[in-house]
């Protein structure tokens, strides 16, 4: 099979993206040409090929720009990059259009190998320690049962012992204590290499007393394999998926399997041109002597190494005009799935772009509403929430276990999961987003209600209960996000505060300057984290970012670095009182977090958190007037997310596109 040069086609069509510069209030801006991420790549593969691979999870990290690893800016192409995006093509076709093979059985007559005995026309008696083996063919690598019948002519203290070799592996031995009245069937369960596998059986445990007569010996019925078990294939559907007609040898099935795959996979309908391109690649292996099917199998994986997969392309009619135009319906589909899904474009939303309805608002917020109802929209919680509110970083560091060793996995999980069933909480039963930082609920099971001091719920599933009697109120009062701001030895108030400024009011504090240290968190330090913090504060150019950061932190100083409730830190109160950078004060977290909760630069962070997560920068002006726009629209539609989802996608600043001279 051949391999085609990819480097090529990706600068040519990177050629196609239009750049920067500032536009009018109704201006979309300028859009990059967006890579798939590693996310977006794995999810692709899945949806188009119905397969449980995930490549990308061997490709290199996607670099995060704003918070988010899916902002086109960001986005580089190395060439490792491109060896790699290669070799998954070619893997993913081979599974996809393996050929179904169904579980089946063989059976064996002994052969003598070493053996010591002698087939009896109805088995294999081995009368001293010896082997026999047999050859079975193993279609692909995969688990195979192997079965033995057989009895022990029994003697001495223990049974007969059975021993069954197989490649690259010890063999294993086995008690046989059936005898002749009832021979029995003995298995094993071994994975075995695609081919023929020797399988090896044997007796190993002689006995024979001269005094007595007493004589162990063995007998083997038969010998069956049995599989595969398991294996990347076990039906067809996902060939047949690919391979829509029979008669791969004729020009009009080639055409109708590329163009229809090729017509998915680049998420548009395909040009003549294009087809041709990809039907040539099977003329060329037919004219080395190869199979059409192997033809169509270089084609395919072409497919998945061409830019028009690997990239989001959306082209300017007029490249060079600054004039706004609208998206095409199938690069508004294309943007809808990767905003909602994180994936490609289902058939109803496929057979929208087709019919050209896509660009009626209506008919684009009626497919939103469908795809937000969609259990694929999972994507928003694990890429949009898992990065904003950094719930892909619990877990990441782990607290140190000698001074909190009420720590474990079930109660990482329990955190994780509770600030994930929260935020979703937001977007299906339409809960306000002011509630967000001061809702009085949460979800916990028994491990985390344990953890909160909370009545038991009698399950490790999450129970929704009232936080309204005790001092914890919304997010930022969560064990996940208290655990992945704090240190492995202590809360970190610095961090916390960062977060803060960074995430919810959008105004993260400047670099520290080279060579400051931070706190220590050295057993003998004395005084409170916040005793020690304002102490170590004295550089007057960190001292201006502190002063607004750290108040922001010390208010959830109530809560250690697992996010547990306490009031003591190190032998000392905690002092939890400050003041917000506006000089608004607060005297504890709650209060703090309602004074957060009445400030609306929060929520225009919020969307801009949302419109960033589109993989747009939000920095440029015409990203800061429709970030502006679209928060007097969430503000006054009541704060409600899915209502904000939907003003985004139908907004000139997600259906629209422009050229750069």
């Amino acid at each position: 099979m051949r391999r085609m040069p990819l480097a090529l086609a990706l600068v040519s069509t990177c050629a196609l993206a239009a750049c920067g510069g500032d536009g009018g209030p109704s201006d979309p801006g300028r859009v990059t040409l967006h890579r798939l991420n590693n996310a977006e790549y794995n999810n692709t593969v899945r949806d188009l090929l119905g397969t449980s691979l995930r490549p990308a999870d061997d490709f290199p990290a996607d670099d995060r720009g704003y918070g988010f690893d899916n902002v086109a800016d960001v986005l580089r192409l190395s060439p490792l990059s491109l060896e790699l995006y290669q070799t998954a093509a070619e893997a993913l076709i081979a599974d996809a259009l393996a050929t179904p093979i169904a579980s089946s059985t063989q059976g064996f007559e002994i052969v003598g190998d070493r053996a010591v005995g002698n087939p009896n026309g109805t088995g294999w008696l081995f009368f001293s320690n010896g082997t026999a083996s047999i050859t079975a063919e193993t279609p692909v690598a995969a688990t195979y049962r192997i079965e033995v019948r057989a009895y022990g002519q029994q003697a001495g203290p223990d049974p007969a012992r059975l021993s069954i070799e197989v490649p690259n592996r010890a063999p294993t031995i086995i008690d046989v204590t059936a005898t002749a009245a009832a021979p029995a069937i003995y298995q094993l369960e071994v994975p075995l290499p695609a081919g023929n596998a020797q399988i090896t059986v044997g007796f190993v445990n002689d006995y024979y007393d001269a005094a007595t007569s007493a004589d162990r010996n063995l007998w083997i019925d038969y010998v069956e394999v049995i599989g595969p078990l398991d294996g990347p294939v076990i039906d067809g559907t996902r060939r047949a998926r690919i391979l829509t007609c029979p008669a791969l040898d004729e020009r009009a099935c080639q055409t109708a399997i590329l163009d229809g795959f090729a017509r998915r996979a680049w998420r548009r309908p395909v040009r003549s041109d294009e087809l041709t391109a990809l039907l040539e690649l099977v003329d060329l292996a037919r004219a080395e002597g190869d199979t059409a099917e192997n033809g169509l199998r270089l084609a395919l994986q072409q497919v998945l190494v061409s830019p028009h997969f690997l990239f989001r392309v959306e082209l300017d009619p007029e490249p060079t005009s600054r004039t706004p135009h609208p998206l095409t319906d199938w690069e508004l589909a294309s943007r809808l799935s990767y905003f909602l899904w994180s994936s490609m474009p289902d058939d109803a939303l496929f057979a929208a772009a087709a019919a050209g309805t896509l660009k009626d608002p209506a008919e684009l917020r009626a497919q939103a509403e469908r795809m937000l109802a969609d259990p694929k929209a999972v994507a928003l919680l694990d890429n949009f929430a898992g990065q904003w509110l950094f719930l892909r970083a619990v877990g990441d560091q782990d607290p140190d276990y000698q001074l909190f060793p009420d720590y474990d996995q079930a109660l990482e999980e329990a955190m994780r999961a509770e600030s994930r069933r929260f935020f979703q909480a937001f977007l299906d039963e339409r809960i306000p987003m002011d509630q967000f930082l001061t809702a009085d609920f949460t979800y916990v099971n028994d491990r985390l209600a344990q953890h909160y001091g909370l009545p038991a719920v009698g399950t490790d599933d999450l129970v929704k209960v009232s936080l309204a009697d005790t001092p914890r109120r919304g997010f930022l009062m969560q064990a996940s996000f208290l655990r992945v701001t704090s240190r492995p030895k202590r809360t970190s108030p610095v961090l916390r505060g960062k977060w803060i400024l960074d995430n919810l009011l959008c105004t993260p504090p400047r670099p520290p300057p080279p060579g400051v240290e931070g706190l220590p968190d050295g057993s003998g330090a004395t005084g409170s984290v916040r005793q020690r913090l304002e102490a170590h504060v004295t550089n007057p150019v960190c001292a201006s970012c502190h002063r607004v950061m750290d108040p922001l932190g010390f208010g959830l100083d109530n809560f250690d670095a697992i996010g547990a409730y306490r009031t003591m830190d190190n032998g000392y109160p905690i002092d939890a009182t400050g003041e917000l950078g506006d000089g608004t004060p607060f005297t504890d977290g709650r209060s703090m977090v309602e004074a957060l909760a009445a400030n609306p630069a929060v929520y225009r962070c919020m969307v801009e958190k949302l419109f960033t997560y589109t993989g747009r920068s939000p920095y440029r002006i015409e990203a800061i007037e429709a970030i502006d726009e679209l928060t007097h629209r969430f503000i006054d539609g009541g704060y409600i997310l899915p209502d904000l989802i939907l003003e985004l996608v139908t907004s000139p600043s997600f259906t629209a596109r422009r050229g750069e001279p």
